[in-house]
């Protein structure tokens, strides 16, 4: 699976969650997501523009909670930061192999869907707010034209991939500083 994706720094969240309910999105599920990174001495996934994850989902409307692994692999073009994602379940292990803790990213996620497109209003301790909008597809040829349908819904909504980062919400944190 690729997932197609773009993250947009927010100064009005509200003005941007009417954007996207004009643009016919419907609200679904609002989650906080605490995800705890991994790296090791045999394999730097900073260095390699890799993540290794164990991400808990707390649903706040199911009431539910999830933890899953996952593995994203280095970005796919020099636009966006579509990646190879893979998922999973195993934080112990990750452990007993020798990969280390890092810092931990917690964000509040207000979801919403068209179609095959999710966006997600972010909320992220640190840093401030995010649109992340993603599609998620089956091979490498179909990763432009979802790219296209998310510049213009971008584009429909007053910006531009220009204003969009490729940094992830891990690096940003770790350029910020180490944690307390």
């Amino acid at each position: 699976m690729i997932e197609v994706e773009i993250k947009l720094p927010l100064f009005r969240r509200s003005i941007t969650e009417r954007a996207l309910t004009d643009c016919g999105f419907k609200a679904g599920n609002l989650v906080k997501e605490s995800d705890f990174y991994f790296t090791s001495d045999f394999h730097d996934f900073m260095k390699t523009d890799e993540a290794l994850r164990i991400r808990t989902c707390e649903n706040f409307t199911t009431r539910e909670t999830t933890s899953f692994l996952t593995y994203k692999g280095a970005k796919l073009d020099t636009v966006s930061t579509t990646r190879k994602e893979l998922a999973d379940i195993a934080r112990e292990i990750l452990i007993s192999l020798g990969y280390k803790k890092l810092y931990p990213v917690t964000k509040l996620r207000q979801y919403y869907h068209k179609g095959r497109m999710t966006a997600c209003v972010d909320q992220v301790e640190s840093l401030g707010s995010f649109l992340e909008l993603e599609i998620l597809v089956d091979s490498p040829e179909q990763k432009e034209s979802a790219l296209q349908s998310i510049e213009a819904l971008l584009l429909d909504m007053g910006s531009s991939l220009k204003e969009t980062t490729r940094k992830s919400y891990l690096s940003m944190l770790l350029s910020k500083g180490s944690p307390d």
